[in-house]
């Protein structure tokens, strides 16, 4: 079938079909009527169909025949498309990406991962929405988003996630603190300093919420925002202590003037990010192979475990 499709009996199919005779298509192709035909037969021989009924006043498709007909035309649609996609990431036409993220992922996960990208494709343009979790699958079903990063978790219907990387619970704390030289902070410590945490819809809430019950705190914030940044901000202000979830290999020196400490509870679970996609969309050349380059830094995480 393969080599039925990507090769000039895809042509000849088609002339025959419309012209309704080998010798007609034969004339329209500048091909001999000879070879047409004998192309036709190894078809039929490896289909083990016949794709024509030979009549007395020509050539007339048989059900096979309309079937491989209309795959035959898909496929060349299809191909027009790709050339055309091709053209865009040689610059002869400038392509979009557009995606959609939670914020955990905006502090460094996804500056890694797209910088690439954007160095190697500069006439693409990008474009990001920081969306709260419920939103993202939403916007990728809806075509607002080629794809997404989201720290939901599955089910998610209508989409599937075709990458998945583990990000760690971390403390974050002032570089200059009254915790040094210790490497890691209890559960029921944290809680006892001033805390500054994400309100409900950041799923990182969950993780906060979860912690306070193992540690049989009462979660009692000094700050609670929708926004990351500024949390970080505040702790680095020593306002209090916060919560974030870090990628395994997301940097966690002090040269932003936080540091990012384990828990010392392990019972406290990792959240999960996933790129999602619709698998019922069609997509560009453009957002696929933005897409692959996300898919190689999940895979690198996978795959070094942050070394």
């Amino acid at each position: 079938m393969r080599r039925v499709l990507f090769s000039r009996f895809a042509n000849y199919l088609d002339e025959i079909a419309r012209l309704g005779s080998i010798r007609k298509a034969a004339d329209k192709l500048n091909v001999s009527a000879s070879a047409i035909d004998k192309q036709l037969i190894h078809a039929e021989e490896a289909l083990g169909v016949a794709l024509f009924e030979r009549l007395p006043r020509g050539m007339r498709l048989t059900s096979a025949g309309e079937i491989l007909l209309h795959g035959v035309r898909s496929w060349q649609r299809d191909l027009a498309r790709v050339r055309f996609e091709i053209e865009e990431l040689r610059g002869l036409r400038r392509g979009e990406v557009k995606i959609a993220v939670s914020q955990e992922t905006v502090f460094d996960f996804l500056p890694r991962a797209l910088a690439s990208f954007m160095k190697d494709h500069p006439r693409i343009a990008n474009h990001v929405a920081v969306v709260e979790p419920d939103r993202i699958r939403q916007m990728v079903l809806d075509g607002q988003a080629d794809f997404g990063l989201t720290f939901s978790p599955p089910p998610l219907p209508g989409v599937t996630a075709t990458r998945s990387a583990r990000f760690n619970v971390r403390a974050v704390v002032p570089a200059e603190n009254d915790l040094r030289p210790r490497k890691s902070i209890s559960l029921s410590e944290f809680f006892q300093r001033p805390t500054i945490v994400p309100d409900a819809s950041v799923h990182l809430r969950d993780i906060v919420d979860i912690a306070a019950a193992k540690s049989r705190a009462r979660l009692q914030p000094i700050l609670t925002t929708n926004n990351l940044e500024l949390m970080r901000s505040m702790v680095r202000e020593g306002c209090g202590f916060g919560l974030t979830a870090i990628s395994d290999r997301s940097s966690t020196d002090t040269k932003d003037g936080l540091t990012y400490l384990p828990l010392g509870d392990k019972s406290i679970p990792p959240l999960t990010l996933s790129l999602i996609v619709a698998p019922e969309r069609k997509f560009s050349l453009t957002s696929i192979l933005a897409r692959r380059y996300f898919e190689v830094y999940f895979d690198d995480l996978e795959q070094n475990g942050g070394k």
